[in-house]
């Protein structure tokens, strides 16, 4: 779980995720489907580039996008709840692309 959300990343306005991301989501699909009891929660955060109304709803379709690709690979989609805050949570400042970065994530 902790290796998935570590480098779980999204292009720059878009629910895309980066190709780096597609291993440990991989790993962490997988052990979901072995552990058909264990449930997720997706919390999708975005930078303060845009519009904050903008940024609610690419961190909602960010949540559903990391939502998308577990059920794609076996997890059932009732297990994994989703939630979104746009760009009200930073984890690092807005103030460098590299900051910006960081807070264009969805949290597990």
């Amino acid at each position: 779980l902790n290796t998935a959300f570590a480098n779980l990343e999204f292009l720059s306005a878009k629910a895309v995720i980066r190709e780096n991301s597609y291993a440990s989501l991989d790993e962490l699909a997988a052990l979901l489907v072995k552990k058909a009891e264990w449930k997720l929660k997706l919390e999708g955060h975005t930078d303060n580039v845009g519009t904050e109304k903008d940024n609610l709803i690419l961190s909602k379709r960010r949540a559903e996008a990391v939502q998308k690709y577990l059920s794609d690979k076996g997890v059932e989609k009732s297990r994994i709840k989703v939630e979104f805050y746009g760009e009200t949570q930073p984890i690092e400042s807005n103030d460098t692309a590299e900051g910006r970065q960081k807070n264009r994530r969805v949290e597990m």
